[in-house]
């Protein structure tokens, strides 16, 4: 099996990144670009759901969450609509100097290079747009 890890240096704080990675509201703020009109479900729980919906690109990520270490990491069962098999998906928030927050994306689970190939774009752009959020420095991605 084949894994990613993707990290970004965010200008906000753990409490601030955490809130954009749980809640919502905040979440398809960012997750998606705004043209795809995302929807999204988050249960902050485990065996909740941490659902992201567009109709507009047809796309959706039905995740289970597996383990809450609130506001530490959280780890989901990573599946999209459709697909019967999941991959594993933790994202970590790490304290970074001048209160910024290190996030790091670990998945797991791929069953080709190609398939990985795409969630490492996927997560790449989505942290920068994390990134981009903050005011960061664009290309900031570590």
């Amino acid at each position: 099996m084949l894994e990613l890890t993707e990290e970004a240096l965010v200008a906000a704080s753990v409490d601030v990144v955490w809130a954009d990675l749980t809640e919502s509201h905040r979440l398809i703020e960012w997750i998606w670009p705004q043209r795809f009109e995302a929807t999204a479900e988050v249960e902050l729980r485990e065996l909740g759901r941490w659902h992201i919906r567009s109709d507009v690109a047809e796309l959706a990520v039905e995740a289970t969450v597996l383990t809450v270490d609130r506001p530490r990491s959280l780890r989901l069962a990573w599946k999209w609509a459709g697909e019967e098999r999941s991959t594993d998906v933790e994202i970590m928030l790490v304290a970074a100097a001048d209160g910024a927050t290190r996030v790091i994306v670990r998945h797991t689970g791929f069953l080709s290079a190609d398939e990985r190939a795409s969630h490492v774009e996927g997560w790449s752009n989505c942290l920068q747009r994390l990134i981009d959020r903050y005011g960061g420095t664009p290309g900031e991605h570590l």
